[in-house]
């Protein structure tokens, strides 16, 4: 009997049980004021908004949005829960990966199983949204999320929050001066730079705020390795010489 008492609980463990586990959902005291209070009147949310967490598979929009950056097991302000509240006036998938509870005993370890299946949420929505937004509390270390952003930095697709006081802060802004990714320094200024990438992504909304054509998502493929990428890139060269020397002797 001892042995089922120490198996760890299943991941669809109800919230009833969070002191036997960690609460990451929990109010965390914003003592660097990070996050500006939500206006009194927020935006009516969309009945095509879509709000998803793990370890139910995210149900996809046209344009979707993950919350990367900070959680530090719960430590970490609560601000995806702002983004998400700020963001449900579109029609659009917002996948956050902060699960109200979290199992302690669940390792960091590939081999554990519920470990596993939270960073492969993770991965395969990181490469099905459109925007990966970062925000990075300054109270915070956040390793997993500096590894996400050198991860995705070169996609085309992150936009980056880091205040001041960040203790990786310089990496951050050098790594976006780099790779040309739109970094603010306040919660103020990304919500507005989150609905930026969307609409120079292509979201158009109509005068009713629904999206113009058809609310469907198209699945993308998993970002290809830099080899297979330049591979490709001499192959459709050799077509266009091929090209060009029919079209040289045609001419003749």
């Amino acid at each position: 009997m001892r042995g089922k008492k120490t198996e760890p609980e299943p991941e669809s463990e109800p919230q009833t049980n969070i002191p036997q586990g960690v609460d990451i959902d929990q109010d965390v005291e914003d003592v660097k004021n990070q996050l500006p209070p939500l206006p009194p009147n927020l935006p009516t949310r969309h009945k095509d908004f879509v709000h998803c967490v793990p370890p139910e598979a995210p149900t996809y929009r046209k344009f979707s949005v993950f919350t990367a950056g900070s959680i530090e097991m719960g430590n970490a302000v609560q601000w995806q829960k702002h983004m998400v509240k700020l963001l449900s006036h579109l029609p659009i998938t917002v996948c956050n990966p902060r699960r109200g509870h979290w199992n302690p005993h669940i390792t960091p370890q590939a081999r554990d199983k519920d470990f596993k299946d939270q960073v492969d949420w993770e991965l395969a929505a990181l490469e099905q949204v459109d925007v990966i937004c970062f925000f990075f509390d300054v109270t915070t270390k956040s390793p997993v999320s500096l590894l996400e952003l050198g991860l995705w930095a070169g996609s085309g697709k992150v936009v980056v929050c880091c205040g001041e006081g960040y203790w990786k802060g310089g990496n951050v802004e050098l790594t976006c001066e780099r790779y040309d990714i739109p970094l603010v320094k306040s919660f103020e200024e990304l919500v507005p730079a989150v609905e930026k990438m969307l609409v120079e992504k292509g979201m158009v909304l109509d005068a009713n705020g629904d999206l113009v054509g058809e609310n469907v998502h198209v699945d993308k493929e998993k970002p290809k390795k830099k080899a297979q990428l330049e591979a490709e890139k001499e192959d459709l060269q050799k077509q266009i010489d091929a090209l060009q020397a029919q079209l040289a002797e045609s001419k003749l």
